[in-house]
């Protein structure tokens, strides 16, 4: 009923002064026909003016956020920043203020450093943000979203139009002239309409930011395999030359018949297999290196020396410092925070959606018997007796607790994947240190003396051949500890955000495998792909 009453009182404030308008206008013929043509004028040449209008020129009238991604630090947000609205009347939650918006063109930057130069980390990670492609994605869907908000804010169009009714021939009476139609959306929907709509771009500014972070830590775990591989191909040569010295050394002992033939074919077997292991090595650092550059954008940059440390820590990373930081800078969980914003913002709109817009009709009609101009003005409303929109309020209400949901999935999810890899942090850790303190200093120890003994005949060939295989098992298992500490470091200081080269993202897989070990075999470390890119 209070909608019926509404309708009623619309009308009568409404119509009569617009009929009196009307009625005031000279009636003459002249006058409907160019008044007719001004209006139909006057919409062609509106339409062709937005059209031309350049898009610097609308967004300004409509600010939004902007596209540009810019170099963060390790973690950031670029969520905007939240002000308070005016009171609704209706549950809505705060909406993001809007800074102004300047289209631009998104397209990745070729960015190659001189072919001599040694590249730091730093060097690295400027010329994966200005070439890598997926930030340059990640900048066209926020644009994307800025441009759904600019078109949130756009009020509907007008329809002019011509009518003639009881239109007859020669001298029969008829009635012609023109109208125009207008839908008078809201303001409250209005409002509505401009914040779901800048949810939408703090929502996409969220996964931009994940998406920096994933192109920041594989930047920094593939600088860390090559400068790993760069060490294992120097251990390889080092083993080689080992093996190559013992072979020669045989081979003068052979030749004073002071050892067998047969320790001489031992020894060029392990020289060979030593040779064999150089030139794997070499293909890991490349295979490494490729990937580096594929993460950078540049594929044809070629290798060249990188700065770096690969000294292991003195203390550990502790658990609760480490959770505490990733709960606090995650954005993973700041995306889940602005997707419960932006739902329950859909859910306000879908509540405003039931409360109908104001139709107007106003037309001017000419008389063809008499010669007097009629007004017409029509006011309506649909009457939500039936359709109030409770299926989309109901939907509306299960997407807010999904996304309140996920948010505490997503801490649950971080807890998990960070259990599995503290894991193989601390245990990486222990062997570190182990094979610094202990292992490695005895096995070179050994080596020492093993070799001397063989040359003054204290030992066998097989004692000579089973201590350098020990100390090279041992620097090679050294070396993979190294790395998996490294790596394993690196995604956790990183909130666990690594992949930035795999398709979106859209997985129901919550986990998958990465393999951070290329070099000497596989070091799994469970991962999420998120659905924020």
């Amino acid at each position: 009923m209070r909608y019926v009453v509404f309708f009623i009182r619309s009308i009568l404030n409404l119509a009569d002064p617009l009929v009196a308008a009307f009625f005031s206008f000279r009636r003459t013929t002249f006058l409907v026909q160019f008044a007719s043509l001004a209006v139909l004028c006057g919409i062609v040449v509106t339409s062709r003016a937005v059209a031309d209008t350049p898009p610097a020129a609308l967004s300004a009238r409509s600010p939004v956020p902007s596209p540009v991604i810019e170099r963060l630090p390790y973690p950031a947000s670029v969520i905007p920043a939240i002000e308070s609205p005016q009171r609704l009347p209706f549950p809505a939650d705060d909406f993001p203020a809007t800074p102004h918006y300047q289209p631009q063109q998104i397209q990745a930057e070729t960015i190659l450093p001189e072919s001599n130069a040694h590249l730091s980390l730093i060097d690295l990670e400027t010329i994966a943000f200005a070439n890598n492609p997926t930030l340059a994605q990640s900048a066209a869907e926020v644009s994307a979203a800025s441009g759904r908000f600019i078109q949130s804010t756009l009020a509907p169009n007008p329809i002019a139009g011509y009518q003639g009714s009881e239109i007859g021939d020669g001298d029969s009476a008829g009635q012609q002239g023109f109208f125009v139609n207008q839908e008078f959306v809201r303001r409250q929907k209005q409002r509505l309409a401009r914040a779901v709509g800048s949810r939408e771009v703090a929502l996409a500014h969220q996964n931009a930011a994940m998406q920096q972070l994933k192109v920041l830590n594989d930047v920094r775990c593939e600088h860390f395999n090559v400068l790993i591989g760069k060490r294992a191909q120097t251990l390889a040569k080092e083993v080689h030359s080992l093996s190559q010295r013992k072979l020669d050394k045989t081979q003068l002992l052979y030749d004073a018949q002071l050892v067998p033939y047969h320790d001489v074919l031992q020894a060029r077997i392990q020289a060979h297999a030593a040779h064999i292991a150089v030139g794997n090595a070499r293909n890991r650092y490349v295979a490494a290196w490729r990937r580096l550059v594929s993460l950078l954008g540049t594929p044809t940059l070629t290798p060249r020396p990188l700065e770096g440390d690969l000294q292991p820590d003195t203390t550990p990373l502790e658990w609760d410092r480490i959770i505490q930081q990733i709960y606090a800078r995650s954005p993973q969980l700041k995306r889940a925070h602005a997707n419960v914003a932006w739902k329950r913002t859909l859910l306000s709109q879908a509540k405003s959606a039931m409360h109908p817009n104001l139709l107007s009709v106003v037309g001017l009609s000419q008389d063809t018997e008499s010669d007097d101009l009629i007004g017409n003005v029509q006011l309506g409303m649909p009457l939500p007796l039936f359709n109030k929109n409770q299926g989309n309020i109901q939907e509306a209400y299960a997407e807010l607790r999904k996304a309140e949901l996920d948010i505490e999935r997503t801490k649950l999810a971080i807890r998990s994947r960070l259990a599995s890899t503290y894991e193989i942090y601390m245990n990486s850790w222990n062997e570190v240190n182990q094979y610094t303190q202990h292992i490695l200093p005895d096995a070179r120890a050994a080596l020492d003396l093993v070799v001397r003994g063989y040359e003054q005949q204290q030992f066998d060939i097989l004692t000579v051949l089973d201590a350098e295989r020990t100390f090279a098992k041992a620097n090679l298992a050294y070396i993979k500890s190294l790395q998996d500490m490294g790596i394993t470091k690196i995604v956790i200081e990183g909130s666990l955000l690594v992949g930035s080269l795999r398709e979106n993202s859209q997985a129901s897989t919550p986990e998958i495998d990465v393999n951070f070990s290329p070099a000497f075999g596989p070091g799994v470390i469970p991962v999420e792909t998120d659905p924020g890119g």
